[in-house]
Formats: C-alpha cells, sequence, structure tokens
C-alpha cells in the first residue's frame, strides 16, 4: 500500500500550510499573511481547514518568502508541479 503523503497547500489564498494525512480536517500553517486577508497568525499552530484551499506551486512559496527547500521530496509531499 501506497504511503499517503503530506499536502502542501494554501488555504484562502492567503496561509501556506500542509495537511497531515492522519489529520485531514486540520491546516498547519507555515506561514500566514495579514497582508493578503489571513485571519490566522503565523503561531496559530493547527486550525480547522478552510473550505478553501488548493495544492501549493513553488511559486506559492515563493510569494509567502518559505523557502520550499526539504519541502521538494515528492515522497514526502504532494504539491502542485507548476
Amino acid at each position: 500500500m501506497e504511503q499517503q503523503r503530506i499536502k502542501l497547500v494554501v488555504a484562502n489564498e492567503n496561509t501556506l500550510g500542509y495537511i497531515q494525512p492522519e489529520t485531514p480536517n486540520s491546516l498547519s500553517i507555515l506561514h500566514a499573511s495579514i497582508l493578503k486577508g489571513s485571519t490566522f497568525s503565523n503561531t496559530s499552530g493547527s486550525v480547522n481547514l478552510p473550505k478553501n484551499h488548493r495544492l501549493a506551486t513553488e511559486k506559492d512559496f515563493e510569494n509567502f518568502n518559505v523557502f520550499m527547500g526539504s519541502f521538494k521530496n515528492s515522497e514526502l509531499y504532494e504539491f502542485a508541479d507548476s
């Protein structure tokens, strides 16, 4: 059986985070942008997963000023190609 990967996502177009397979209804925050309208803080930890979310791209990481580095491991993480 294939191991489920951690999903890297953008929620509400203002928060970059990830979803653990074992907690599919929770969003762990990597960066929340109040300038883009986020109501979360970067210290919120995990929050309820917003309905509006999509897989993150490498460009999203750039836009949120978060280094993608080790997140590029497609065996562990699921993300959009472009």
